[in-house]
């Protein structure tokens, strides 16, 4: 009788482990008196305990101790945090939460990981209590959460616009107005929506509007009109519409963004337009670079490969990332993971007089992290896992130059050049990129590399250098001024010898369908997407230059 027992105990076992498996979860069972009857090998994980406080027969204080002293008190779901309590009187308010009828509770273990607790207490005495990992789960929630707040700011941007800005289906059908385009049509949204062009424009210009966005529908073409517009009370206006089209196909949006320009232009009484506006009340700015900004590039190079970053991030993933961002920029990285890690680096940094220029810290530790590095006299930025790629390089330059470490106008005497040798001087790689950031990045990650390059800041000196430099390679921005990439690399490829062609490479922010086929309709042969990693030019360098390359490296 007794062998038969033990076999129908461990049916039981058996049973409610395949229970536990097929719910995702951990369960714990006891009884009237606070004895575990059963204990899911899962807790093992969920809660780090010793394996021997599972056992059938362990008192529930035990086991409760054992969870305290594995890191059982943790911060509420809301972020604030428990009362301090000594270990008894932890383990006394638990059991008296399992006494409960009824009890759900989620808490998060780690930046990343939440685990829920269900507790019953059923009338006969026995408790229930089924542990979940549900990390997955608010991970979406918060990613759910993150994308309706940017969702809501965008139509709040496009709501407060001060310009029209609406949006068409293929059948033009109105999906979308904003505030302003509701003044302009005099009428409210709801008005609007659902309805077609036929509903506001006489029929000639409601057939030209239509041909013309079928054809941005159809080619993806970015058209810009101007209008003279006359309206019901007989005043006219000078408008601006831009036309371009978004969506995927088979779900393809016209959007039309019209701007009014009345307050600036004026007709005369020749029929011709004027500027409304006097030469004085212009705001006067050049987009071009001149040579000394070129020049001066280098003193940022240098001022950032001696600055020192210390990245404070419980999140590995994260800290992995953030420190090879970050080394793109020749500075000196280093990172801690915790509010109680930051203060002993920081304690050991102040004795050993090392300093630190700038703390960067995971947007889920920022409370007390920024507090510590705020007492120290230390400048702070917090940044989200998901900007890190995106973001980190062009904030972190940005931060230390606000702090005065940085000075993008003045030339240092270190010998650090972007090679200025001479219009003569043959290079390896031509980087086409007007933006000061991505400058610095490109030239620390070539110089890291060891190629010979130079770096023109627009169109038309990208093609004057590929003349005068005979580059192997070019890295084209299409977003350049004089001439963009895409008209920049037409203009090298119609003058190109034959048999002479050399490698183009389109960069681009976004990886936009219609970007990606105007690079190579203008006789590019890749393209690469915006952030650029040694990794990925490396890639680039392999497949069009080869490793018969000479690679000279920059002396200093």
């Amino acid at each position: 009788m007794d062998g038969l027992a033990a076999v129908g105990s461990e049916i039981q076992t058996a049973l409610l482990e395949v229970i536990s498996e097929g719910m995702s979860g951990a369960i714990l069972l006891y009884d009237k008196n606070d004895v575990i009857l059963f204990a899911s090998q899962q807790l093992l994980a969920l809660l780090l305990v010793p394996k021997h406080v599972l056992v059938p027969g362990t008192r529930l204080r035990d086991f409760l101790g054992a969870a305290y002293d594995a890191g059982g008190r943790f911060p509420s779901e809301s972020g604030t945090s428990r009362r301090s309590t000594s270990r008894e009187d932890w383990i006394a308010e638990q059991v008296a939460c399992l006494w409960k009828e009824k009890a759900e509770l989620v808490e998060r273990r780690d930046p990343d990981r939440w685990i829920s607790l269900s507790k019953r207490r059923l009338s006969s005495g026995y408790g229930v209590c089924i542990f979940r990992d549900i990390s997955d789960q608010k991970k979406r929630e918060e990613k759910w959460r993150a994308d309706m707040e940017r969702v809501q700011v965008t139509e709040e941007v496009l709501d407060n616009l001060p310009f029209t800005v609406t949006v068409k289906d293929q059948s033009h059908t109105f999906v979308a107005v904003n505030r302003a385009a509701c003044g302009f049509h005099n009428t409210t949204a709801e008005a609007i929506l659902g309805r077609k062009g036929e509903d506001f424009q006489p029929l000639e210009l409601r057939e030209r509007l239509e041909a013309i966005n079928n054809h941005v529908l159809d080619t993806g073409d970015v058209i810009q009109l101007p209008e003279r517009l006359t309206r019901a009370n007989g005043t006219q206006s000078i408008v601006i519409a831009n036309k371009f089209r978004i969506g995927k196909p088979g779900r393809y949006y016209v959007v039309t963004a019209m701007q009014d320009l009345t307050r600036f232009l004026t007709v005369g009484s020749d029929g011709e337009m004027r500027s409304a506006m006097k030469w004085e009340e212009f705001i006067s700015l050049s987009l071009r670079k001149g040579e000394r900004d070129r020049n001066t590039l280098s003193a940022a190079q240098a001022s950032l490969a001696s600055r020192k970053v210390l990245v404070v991030s419980g999140d590995a993933d994260m800290e992995r990332d953030c420190l090879a961002a970050l080394s793109t920029l020749r500075l000196d990285a280093s990172s801690v993971a915790s509010a109680d890690e930051l203060r002993l680096f920081l304690r050991l940094a102040a004795e050993s007089e090392i300093r630190v220029d700038l703390v960067v810290v995971d947007a889920a530790l920022q409370g007390e992290c920024t507090e510590i590095a705020a007492a120290q006299g230390l400048p702070t930025l917090e940044i989200h896992a998901g900007d890190v790629v995106g973001t980190l390089v062009g904030s972190v330059t940005a931060c230390l130059a606000d702090a005065g470490e940085i000075s993008l106008g003045s030339a240092i005497e270190d010998g650090w050049e972007v090679v200025q040798e001479g219009k003569d001087t043959l290079i390896d790689v031509l980087v086409a990129e007007d933006n000061e950031v991505n400058q610095i990045v490109f030239s620390q990650i070539l110089e890291g590399l060891g190629y010979r390059y130079a770096i023109a800041t627009d169109g038309e000196q990208a093609v004057q250098m590929w003349e005068d430099r005979a580059p192997q390679l070019i890295l084209m921005d299409i977003t350049l001024p004089l001439l963009n990439g895409f008209e920049a690399a037409s203009t090298i490829r119609s003058m190109e010898a034959a048999g002479h062609r050399v490698p183009i490479i389109g960069v681009l922010p976004q990886a936009f369908d219609r970007d990606r086929d105007e690079c190579f309709s203008s006789g590019m042969d890749d393209v690469i997407l915006k952030p650029i990693s040694p990794e990925a030019l490396e890639a680039v360098f392999s497949r069009f230059i080869g490793s018969h390359l000479q690679r000279i490296g920059l002396k200093s």
